[in-house]
């Protein structure tokens, strides 16, 4: 947008300077400044694609709402489902449970989070709720090919939970296989299920 302003104002004083200005030397002027600017706009383009791809790949969730794993092409991540168990009468824990499959060949997979990745979940009714420990990244032991059910342990699950959340509106935890390969799980409008077993 800047580099534009500065390129029309380029050409408006090209054109107040030359001697005879005619309309047809400003429309050539300005075509000429066009073809320059362009490359750097479709470049910027692409790297607004690229940031938004990073972002991970959006899936429906058979019981409600929605999916994003950033580490869709190293690991395939599936909700099982959210659950709610009691501390109190008002109170209790939000866990959850994924099906997982290693696409890669690793065998270790960690969820939490840090000040970089911070794992925050939030109700229907916008209260904000902390994992139980606050941050931190827990390993779970995983394996290349075969679907296995992971449940968050106990420091990764949601505390001090109102029971009358009945709906995760978004919730981002810290996935990671490696210092490079870490980002954020995003749910969105998931039906949480109170003193249920998980299935």
């Amino acid at each position: 947008m800047k580099l534009n302003r500065i390129a029309i104002a380029a050409c408006a004083m090209l054109s107040l300077a030359a001697a005879p200005a005619s309309a047809q030397g400003l429309g050539g002027l300005i075509k000429k400044a066009k073809q320059i600017i362009a490359p750097e706009s479709k470049a910027a383009t692409t790297a607004t694609t690229q940031a938004a791809g990073k972002k991970g790949t959006l899936t429906v969730i058979d019981g409600g709402g929605t999916l994003r794993n950033p580490l869709a092409s190293i690991v395939d991540v599936q909700l099982v489902g959210a659950y709610g168990k009691s501390t109190s009468a008002n109170y209790g824990v939000v866990t959850l449970v994924f099906k997982v499959k290693m696409i890669a060949n690793l065998n270790q997979l960690r969820l939490g989070g840090n000040s970089n990745y911070p794992a925050i979940m939030v109700d229907q009714d916008d209260n904000a709720y902390k994992m139980r420990v606050g941050t931190g990244w827990y390993s779970y032991d995983v394996t290349e090919g075969v679907y296995m059910k992971v449940q968050l342990k106990e420091t990764n699950e949601f505390a001090d939970v109102k029971k009358t959340a009945t709906t995760i509106k978004q919730l981002q935890l810290g996935i990671s296989t490696s210092y490079d390969d870490t980002g954020l799980l995003m749910l969105n409008n998931v039906p949480i299920h109170w003193d249920e077993l998980p299935e």
